[in-house]
């Protein structure tokens, strides 16, 4: 369930052309058409474990027939109509369904409703989900019962506009080509608009600021996407095979991160049996041996399919470091059979020949993630096998990891590597120095008896002055009666 993960926004921006209206919708029609798609959206993203928020209606637009052709010679889009028609060039021909979905009609004089449409909610990663492919896949396949519905809950409020609707169509705004203008919008300015900010600190501020900023700070766990809506639905330059190689390292100046967890893309929706190895360098000289890499994840996991990422369980991840300013961190992926999907890359040397590891895919302000090989066996193909191996390739999947496993060592500047250094304490362990001696002080004249064992030496140095204790008689011998000398002979 994932309660322990912060909670994620998710929000579409998508396009939805209602077919056959010629005019806007009131405010009572559009209460219904978004109440609608609501409605089923809930049912499929619950699923997911996403939690709906609301679907809000803006601008709208109708589309004559001609620009309705225009539009869909240059791209076709899924969709639903009730007469199964497609429309090639100028051209109306009929087409088979595949898996109860159709290309979009268009039919001779008809017109259409440009709908802009905003959709949120709510959910805790992993997995990590594009809203914007579920919703275009949701409304495109489940096109009958949307129309359905629109029509039943219109006639119960006495609204006839959806009467008119025989066809619908989703698609993410990211993936609409906009009509370029006549000329530029506006004119360049002569100088900056704002002033050049200072960059940010390595630590917080001595004391609150007074007022509080304009957004939220960065959370410690941070986790990036690296494919787009197209990419995730296979209209990109994707391709697949076994396995996958590359490299991602850590900012210059940025501090150490801890990488503990990684999801990858793949069509299949069975059990796959996965490895997930790692060095602490570049992989370049190190592939189709085992030696010096470790295995930090590996076992059986679902699929999800098309339009989602597929995590490795946590409990299955053994967190690894990339070491700060500039460090380097290899990983190679594999699955046991032919289902990893990934993207062509673009990279080249200074020659101009093609090759991995030159051009970055994907950064933020701590990671950047650099473009890799396919591997096309399994298991990990000797170098020697050089045809096994293709380039340059683009990682397709999410990495998750903490921006700051030294918490709170930012306060002191940034960390570099693993392990986190001693936290010095914010004050002195001992007590504090006493203001005056903890001892008793002397007493004015010595005791007359001893308190002690004597020491065997002076027990301190003498003093400038004595004290001295007058007897209460004189110690020499009491004085005789007669001189004690010998009485003097009678004769020399």
């Amino acid at each position: 369930t994932n309660c322990n993960r912060p909670l994620e926004r998710l929000v579409a921006d998508m396009l939805v052309t209602l077919l056959g209206p010629d005019s806007t919708m009131e405010d009572e029609d559009g209460d219904i058409l978004g109440g609608t798609i609501y409605d089923i959206l809930s049912e499929v993203v619950e699923e997911e474990g996403v939690a709906l928020d609301g679907v809000d209606l803006g601008e709208q637009e109708i589309v004559g027939r001609r620009q309705l052709q225009r539009r869909y010679r240059n791209r076709g889009l899924l969709g639903w109509h009730e007469d199964g028609m497609f429309a090639s060039g100028n051209n109306n021909m009929k087409i088979a369904k595949v898996n109860n979905v159709t290309q979009r009609t268009l039919l001779m004089g008809s017109s259409a409703l440009d709908v802009s449409m905003t959709i949120t909610g709510d959910y805790r990663p992993p997995p990590y989900l594009d809203l914007n492919v579920i919703a275009q896949e949701s409304i495109n396949r489940e096109g009958p019962r949307v129309i359905s519905a629109l029509r039943t809950r219109g006639s119960r409020e006495g609204r006839g506009f959806f009467e008119r609707v025989d066809g619908i169509e989703a698609l993410a705004r990211s993936a609409v080509t906009a009509r370029p203008t006549q000329g530029p919008e506006r004119s360049p300015t002569y100088s900056p608009t704002s002033d050049v900010t200072e960059l940010p600190s390595w630590s917080p501020s001595a004391y609150p600021t007074e007022f509080p900023t304009s957004s939220p700070t960065r959370a410690y766990d941070q986790h990036v996407l690296t494919g787009s809506t197209e990419d995730l639905t296979l209209g990109g330059t994707t391709t697949f095979s076994y396995g996958y190689i590359f490299n991602v390292r850590t900012r210059p100046n940025s501090g150490v991160v801890l990488v503990n967890g990684l999801s990858f893309y793949t069509e299949s929706t069975t059990d796959e049996k996965f490895e997930l190895w790692s060095r602490a360098d570049s992989f370049k000289d190190h592939k189709g041996d085992y030696v010096g890499w470790d295995n930090i994840a590996s076992g059986t996991v679902k699929g999800r399919g098309m339009g989602q990422y597929t995590s490795i369980p946590e409990e299955l991840f053994e967190p690894v470091s990339i070491s700060g300013d500039g460090g380097t961190r290899a990983f190679y992926l594999t699955l046991q059979s032919k289902q990893l999907v990934y993207m062509i890359g673009v990279g080249s040397t200074e020659g101009g020949e093609p090759d991995s590891d030159m051009e970055i895919h994907y950064s933020n302000e701590d990671i950047e993630i650099w473009e890799g090989e396919s591997v096309l066996s399994y298991p990990f193909p000797s170098i020697a096998q050089s045809y096994y191996y293709r380039f340059p390739r683009a990682f397709l999947g999410a990495i998750r990891y903490d921006r700051m496993p030294c918490k709170p060592l930012s306060l002191y500047g940034p960390v570099f590597d693993l392990p986190c250094p001693l936290v010095p304490t914010g004050s002195p362990t001992i007590p504090q120095p006493t203001a005056t001696p903890v001892t008793s002080p002397p007493s004015l004249t010595p005791t007359l008896t001893p308190v002690g064992t004597p020491t065997a030496g002076p027990a301190a140095t003498r003093t400038d002055a004595l004290v001295s204790i007058s007897t209460e008689a004189p110690t020499v011998p009491v004085p005789s009666a007669a001189p004690t000398t010998a009485v003097p002979t009678t004769s020399p």
